[in-house]
């Protein structure tokens, strides 16, 4: 603000899909400049004509060059990521998991937290089911099926992730879906628990930033947008919440036990699991009535 004369402005109200529909309802008349968003949704974004496209060659984006391609979209670039598998309790379970096809297991029954169709990530459920039944995550048919078998495992559907973490602290829940990062949150209560990359591959999991369509303020919006890619700035991103950053020279910006949670092996990276957001996207409204109608009819 001191540098710009620009007054920082903060919209936290309604869910993520919202901020698509705000900025689309303003764009004869922006309000906004950025919008943050998790990779899920950039393509609903896009579609709906809402983001100005990156201009990767900005000498006010001068981050972009040390940031992964895997994170870098078209009208959106990455922050932060995290592999999404397993965490489960190590105290009351006796087989620790392995994959998420033991999500499944009987033994969990009445036992198991998963994020609800209304969460960011709630249609994942949908392509986990079929990587855990040895089919392509692509193969929805395959996913509604395991859904069904699900239902019948009575979890509890967390509304957000802050539910799911907290069923875990009160022992209401013993295993579920969870970011690696947001473990870290869970052990820190105190609660016996660890994380598991399933043996399918964890689903990557990536937040960012867009510059919405429309905006006035374009030249500070790249400024802002390139701040939030700065190695230094990226750190705390980890400190507070544990997540690793996507610029390439922010792990080494970090203390010793910092590095140690953010750190992937090359071989766990190549087994990240890249979700056709695309297709999801489109298919989410469609996606949720049938989550809906399967789990009202368990």
């Amino acid at each position: 603000e001191k540098e710009t004369g620009i007054k920082i402005v903060q919209d936290r109200s309604g869910s993520p899909a919202d901020r698509i529909t705000k900025i689309k309802v303003n764009i004869a008349d922006q309000k906004f400049d950025l919008v943050q968003l998790h990779d899920g949704l950039v393509p609903l974004a896009v579609a709906q004509g809402v983001l100005e496209p990156l201009n990767k060659d900005s000498p006010r984006l001068s981050n972009l060059k040390d940031v992964g391609p895997r994170f870098i979209q078209s009208h959106w670039v990455a922050a932060i990521y995290s592999p999404l598998g397993i965490i489960y309790n190590t105290k009351l379970v006796r087989n620790p998991p392995t994959s998420f096809a033991d999500l499944w297991k009987p033994e969990f029954k009445r036992q198991i937290v998963l994020p609800e169709i209304t969460h960011s990530i709630g249609p994942y459920i949908i392509p986990i089911g079929a990587v855990a039944a040895g089919k392509p995550p692509t193969d929805a048919e395959a996913g509604f099926e395991m859904l069904k078998k699900m239902v019948v495992q009575q979890p509890i559907w967390a509304k957000d992730t802050d539910t799911i973490m907290n069923s875990l602290r009160g022992e209401d829940a013993v295993i579920g879906l969870l970011y690696k990062s947001q473990t870290y949150t869970v052990k820190g209560w105190k609660v016996p628990a660890e994380w598991v990359y399933p043996k399918e591959g964890a689903i990557l999991y990536s937040a960012g930033t867009a510059i919405a369509k429309g905006t006035k303020n374009l030249e500070f919006a790249e400024a802002f947008l390139n701040l939030t890619l700065d190695p230094k700035l990226q750190t705390i991103y980890t400190e507070k919440f544990n997540y690793p950053g996507t610029n390439k020279n922010t792990e080494a910006a970090l203390p010793p036990e910092l590095q140690e949670r953010v750190q992937s092996t090359p071989e766990e990276m190549s087994r990240l699991i890249d979700l056709d957001h695309a297709t999801m996207a489109e298919k989410r409204p469609e996606w949720t009535d049938r989550w809906n109608r399967i789990v009202a009819a368990g």
